[in-house]
């Protein structure tokens, strides 16, 4: 995967999709009623640059002790028949080895809200968090790698 190519990613898009700020081209009323969700996480294997193969969607937030919504996640992920998560971090007081410039993640708040959504949270260490990501991909790509293939019936060796 490839590295983050500025040490700060530019939040313009985000800022600029938000009523208070598309409110100068729509009006009010009408930039209210355009909900957007940052969508923030995909994970994927990549099998190429043009190639790569959604395996789970996962919301992420800082940590400050809220519920985090998840209905549009949970929908995406519905109609892909992806796994979706929403875990919510809280920074260290450490900064993150690296890149020194940002906190590093002291713990996380996980659960999975497709298929069969979690009433509870998990309490994850970074390291616990970064193993289950694994075993998520892992899972997933067995499950497309037992598919057959649309035409498998019709191939023939030549």
């Amino acid at each position: 995967m490839q590295e983050e190519q500025f040490l700060i990613r530019d939040r313009a898009y985000g800022v600029w999709h938000r009523p208070r700020s598309l409110s100068r081209y729509l009006g009010r009323r009408q930039a209210n009623s355009l909900t957007m969700a940052d969508l923030d996480s995909v994970l994927f294997v990549e099998y190429g640059y043009d190639n790569k193969l959604p395996l789970a969607l996962v919301e992420v937030a800082r940590d400050i002790g809220q519920e985090k919504p998840t209905g549009v996640i949970k929908e995406l992920a519905r109609m892909a028949n992806l796994p979706a998560f929403v875990s919510l971090y809280t920074p260290s007081s450490q900064a993150n080895p690296a890149s020194p410039a940002w906190h590093d993640i002291e713990g996380l708040r996980v659960k999975r809200v497709w298929p069969r959504p979690e009433a509870n949270w998990r309490s994850l260490t970074p390291s616990e968090w970064a193993d289950a990501l694994v075993q998520i991909r892992d899972w997933q790509l067995r499950k497309f790698a037992s598919e057959t293939a649309a035409n498998d019936g019709q191939y023939s060796p030549l």
